[in-house]
């Protein structure tokens, strides 16, 4: 008895020891994420191309764009400044993940992202749009749902690993869908006939459309496609507290009007 009494001390005790090193591991996996990027000097923004949330010049490569604003601005509270990492679409999620970045630009809030990284809360809201060429013979003023433009010869471009193709690739089951890395090669897929439709986000279009009212024109599918807030995503490693301090900034920075401002603005620089 005396040995069985010891043996199930010495198991209770390894079962202690074990919950106590897995604790341990866990903790190890929270990250200080501001604390990290004040020690370096800089904040780490996953970008890729989706006007005018985030703009890049072709001819300067600079970038530009409300959502950039928004991250300047919360650099600053912080005392550190904005360093700009290019990605695409496809690999926007991945490269936070991977450590490359601090923190991804302009994500589409869904569940299936929420199960890679955390969110901050939403600052924009995002429904998909069909561009299209009103001057294409296979579109017609009739066609007012996804599932119209979800037949044989219709090609749908999409941005890669974004919200549309996400969104859209699930339902298509007769058009050919190309995947593209950004929104000018989407909006020159139109141009060119190498697509019917472009399928991304609706303010996206409304630019392309103020800039090309002679043919571009768009779809607001019925039923709607992909409503959700915009926001930005952190690795899981993450703690809440963290979040937490960029969220109290956003939430300011939406309640009194500075988003809408800087979208504004940033609209406008589009159009001139």
């Amino acid at each position: 008895m005396t040995i069985l009494r010891n043996l199930k001390s010495f198991v209770a005790a390894i079962a202690v020891s074990t919950i106590a090193l897995g604790g341990a591991a866990v903790a190890q996996e929270s990250e200080n994420l501001w604390q990290d990027v004040q020690e370096r000097g800089t904040l780490r923004v996953g970008v890729a191309e989706a006007p005018p949330l985030m703009v890049r010049d072709p001819a300067s490569g600079e970038w530009s764009g409300y959502f950039l604003d928004v991250m300047e601005g919360f650099a600053a509270s912080i005392d550190v400044e904005v360093e700009i990492v290019e990605t695409t679409w496809g690999n926007m999620v991945a490269g936070v993940q991977a450590g490359r970045w601090d923190i991804s630009s302009g994500l589409n809030r869904n569940p299936q992202r929420a199960l890679a990284l955390n969110y901050s809360i939403p600052i924009w809201s995002y429904e998909i749009g069909l561009l299209y060429d009103t001057r294409n013979p296979k579109i017609s003023a009739d066609m007012t749902a996804l599932a119209d433009f979800d037949v044989e010869g219709m090609t749908i471009a999409v941005m890669q690993g974004a919200a549309g193709d996400l969104s859209i690739t699930p339902q298509i089951e007769n058009a050919n869908i190309v995947r593209l890395d950004g929104a000018n090669e989407g909006r020159l897929a139109i141009i060119a006939n190498r697509a019917d439709v472009f399928a991304t986000d609706s303010d996206i279009h409304r630019f392309t459309i103020a800039q090309n009212p002679d043919w571009a024109a768009q779809v607001l599918p019925n039923p709607a496609i992909a409503k959700q807030g915009i926001a930005f995503g952190l690795r899981n490693s993450v703690p809440l507290e963290d979040i937490q301090v960029l969220d109290i900034y956003l939430e300011e920075m939406v309640a009194t009007g500075a988003v809408q401002r800087l979208y504004e603005a940033a609209a406008a620089a589009m159009v001139e």
